[in-house]
Order: structure tokens, then C-alpha cells, then sequence
């Protein structure tokens, strides 16, 4: 029986050993998921770090609507909305609405630098009655503004 014993012992891997290899391959795939998990394989990062810019920035973005005007041809109606930029960020101008339809031919400058008055262009297809006009400019950023004038 102590024959049957020593061949054992000699065949296999000392419990030491065994235990050192745990530790190292435990160890090594818990470096592979933190390292994964920060971003080192893959870009995500750096698309991290864009989208924090991006929300500070919607954040410190502040425009007004200082003043509309009406033209009607008959046909279609011309809308100028005059727009103050009081923030340090140069804003643009994506997208103009009146009452709810988005204005057609848009034409604003590229960017509205800051604390300057800037006149944005729309074109409203058909008459625009006397009733209050819900007037909503919105910039690249998604932030908007909106507000009522009387034609």
C-alpha cells in the first residue's frame, strides 16, 4: 500500500504549485475584464470624452429671440426672427418653426458668434393670420427656444 502511495505523489502537481497557477490565471483574467471594462481595448474613450464636451457645451449654449417680422406675398409668408446670442459658445442655427411646421429655405448664418444679433430666414408656405405666432428656433445642439409675437 505505501507503494500505491508514492507512485501517487509522484505523478502529480505539488499542491503549492497548483495553487500559484489559480492565483495567476485569476488574477490575469481580472486584469483583462478591468482593462476591458476602462476602455483600453476599444475607442470608447475617446467617444466618452466627445459626448461630456457635448453635454457641457448644450449646457453653457443661451440664445433669445429678440424680435420677429412677417412678410406675406400671398402665396407664402417670409418670417425674419432676429436672435441674440449671450453665451461665450458660437451658436448655429439648425431649424425654424412657426407654429409647430417647420419653416422651408431656411437661411441663417453659419454660426452666430457671441453677443451679436443675427436675423434668421425662413419661408412659411401660405397667409399667416393676426393671431399670436408661436415662434421656435432651434440650434445644432438641440437646445431651443420659443416664444409668441403677433404678426
Amino acid at each position: 500500500m505505501v507503494h500505491y502511495l508514492s507512485k501517487r505523489k509522484s505523478k502529480g502537481v505539488s499542491e503549492i504549485i497548483a495553487v500559484v497557477l489559480m492565483i495567476l490565471m485569476v488574477t490575469t483574467v481580472g486584469f483583462s475584464v478591468l482593462a476591458l471594462g476602462m476602455g483600453y481595448f476599444s475607442g470608447t474613450a475617446s467617444a466618452r470624452e466627445f459626448a461630456n464636451k457635448l453635454n457641457i457645451d448644450t449646457l453653457r449654449e443661451h440664445f433669445i429671440i429678440v424680435d420677429v417680422n412677417f412678410t406675406d406675398s400671398g402665396l407664402q409668408t417670409n418670417v425674419s426672427v432676429a436672435i441674440y446670442n449671450y453665451c461665450d459658445l458660437n451658436i448655429r442655427m439648425v431649424v425654424l418653426y412657426l407654429n409647430g411646421t417647420q419653416l422651408g429655405a431656411l437661411q441663417a448664418p453659419s454660426y452666430i458668434t457671441p453677443g451679436t444679433v443675427v436675423i434668421v430666414n425662413g419661408t412659411y408656405p401660405g397667409s399667416v393670420g393676426g393671431n399670436p405666432q408661436l415662434i421656435r428656433v432651434v440650434s445644432s445642439l438641440g437646445n431651443n427656444y420659443e416664444k409668441y409675437y403677433f404678426r
